[in-house]
């Protein structure tokens, strides 16, 4: 399969650092077999006005003239309007905007090479991530088509309800949206659990599916009250007067519970899978682990319902939320679980002699 082509910009202007990385980047096209588009800039200006393209990564030194900080300025219009990753290749590394230190890479000239920034670029290249973020990305793409496909056709059902004084802004938005998750999720593969979070949260309004930590013991639960009831008044109260909330237990200690007995490998993965695929028990929830949260599993049987008060006093803020796509089976898992009606146990041991006792007398 023939890849693409990457497209580099260099913000650099030290005409023999600019050679160094013209051939670099050759030989890391022959030895790597990737094609990069490069385009060059030395200043301040000229950085401003190429970045309104699209690239697939950015090389910045942060000192293109007397005062040293263009560099920062070029990264921070970039973090402000645009959308691909930088990386700082400079002599000065103390400079850098500490605002970035989580986002954007550093190095320092001379004790890093080109090679590993390359490198570092292009994976995140090959995540697709450009692809969806760029100035033409499939973002943008699905966009044009909710726009002309759908919008457009029924535009005048839209601007008669502005002639009715009615705001339709945020209504437009949850279409679009709507929208759009479902040209984008028309042919869905399988789901990483990064898919499963957001982190940071948006607001610090709970939800369904808001994890939170108790203050005392950093216990973790997940909030399960109906989104409708968490409605929040102008009051500064819900709907509902209690928060419902579930406990997720430690994932080792489920896990050695579950595993307990099993000596070989193959019966222990089974076992696992059947864990993650929530088959062990209907009262178990799988929460699988990522960089922002330790993951885990909801048990369904250990509940809690507090009062607000309650709640803000003894709990912190939500720092991830499980994401609308996957709490709804959460909550229709919690749901069903609540909603068993059991019957009463027959003497199964002597219907079954019974039915045996009438199959033989048949023969």
């Amino acid at each position: 399969m023939k890849l693409s082509k990457f497209k580099l910009l260099i913000v650099e202007d030290d005409e023999g650092d600019l050679e160094t990385c013209r051939t670099t980047i050759l030989r890391y096209e022959k030895e790597k077999e990737r094609e990069i588009e490069l385009v060059e800039s030395k200043t301040l200006e000229d950085a401003q006005i190429k970045i309104n393209n699209s690239f697939d990564g950015v090389i910045i030194d942060l000192k293109l003239g007397n005062t040293g900080d263009e560099g920062n300025i070029v990264i921070r219009e970039i973090h402000d309007k645009y959308r691909f990753p930088v990386a700082i290749l400079t002599g000065t590394p103390g400079n850098a905007d500490p605002d970035f230190n989580n986002i954007i890479n550093v190095y320092k000239k001379g004790e890093h090479g080109l090679d590993e920034i390359l490198n570092y670029l292009i994976q995140i290249y090959d995540t697709g991530l450009t692809r969806i973020f760029g100035g033409r990305g499939h973002i943008e793409n699905a966009m044009d088509k909710v726009f002309w496909n759908h919008i457009m056709p029924q535009l005048d059902s839209w601007i008669s309800h502005v002639e009715r004084g009615e705001e339709t802004e945020q209504a437009l938005l949850r279409f679009t949206i709507n929208h759009l998750l479902e040209i984008l999720n028309h042919n869905s593969d399988i789901c990483y659990p990064e898919e499963m979070y957001i982190s940071p949260v948006i607001s610090d309004n709970i939800r369904t599916g808001s994890i939170v930590s108790d203050r005392e013991k950093g216990k973790k639960y997940i909030v399960m009250s109906p989104a409708c009831d968490l409605v929040c008044h102008s009051d500064g109260n819900f709907k509902t007067d209690r928060i419902l909330l579930c406990e997720i237990e430690d994932f080792n200690i489920v896990k050695d519970i579950a595993l307990k007995g099993y000596k070989k490998t193959e019966k222990m993965k089974d076992k696992v899978k059947e864990l993650i695929n929530d088959n062990y028990t209907a009262y178990y929830h799988w929460l699988p682990k990522t960089s922002v949260f330790e993951g885990g599993f909801i048990n369904f049987r250990w509940t809690k319902a507090l009062e607000k008060h309650d709640f803000d006093d003894n709990f912190n803020l939500p720092q991830v939320q499980v994401s609308s796509h996957f709490i709804k089976d959460v909550v229709s898992r919690f749901s069903s679980y609540y909603a068993r009606q059991g019957q009463p146990d027959f003497n199964f041991k002597l219907l079954s002699s019974q039915l045996i006792k009438d199959h033989v007398g048949e023969e």
